[in-house]
């Protein structure tokens, strides 16, 4: 199986407020291992991974501006092992399909 895309890794995170809010809840961030600089932040894993999706596009189609190769790809069958131990992580495989398309 081609290697040609990463893990996204979705996790909740606290909002900084100690005092409870009614309609507050965690923040998730969507981050990948490999491009740190894409990491996100949103309301829902859904948008969090979303965005993290959209951010991957733009910063795809800028290093190919550039002529620049975005780092190594993830393994496809194998999703990281490092945030298992937390509450509610989310891992989703993104396939990169060609310079300027993310799926």
């Amino acid at each position: 199986m081609p290697q040609n895309g990463y893990w996204i890794e979705c996790i909740p995170v606290c909002t900084g407020s100690t005092e409870p809010a009614e309609n507050a809840g965690p923040l998730y961030h969507a981050s990948i291992a490999a491009i740190p600089e894409a990491g996100v932040t949103a309301k829902t894993p859904d948008t969090a991974i979303q965005e993290l999706r959209d951010k991957l596009l733009t910063l795809r189609h800028d290093y190919c501006q550039r002529g620049k190769d975005l780092p190594a790809h993830d393994n496809p069958v194998q999703p990281p092992r490092n945030l298992r131990s937390t509450k509610g992580w989310i891992s989703v495989y993104v396939k990169m399909v060609d310079c300027c398309k993310v799926i």
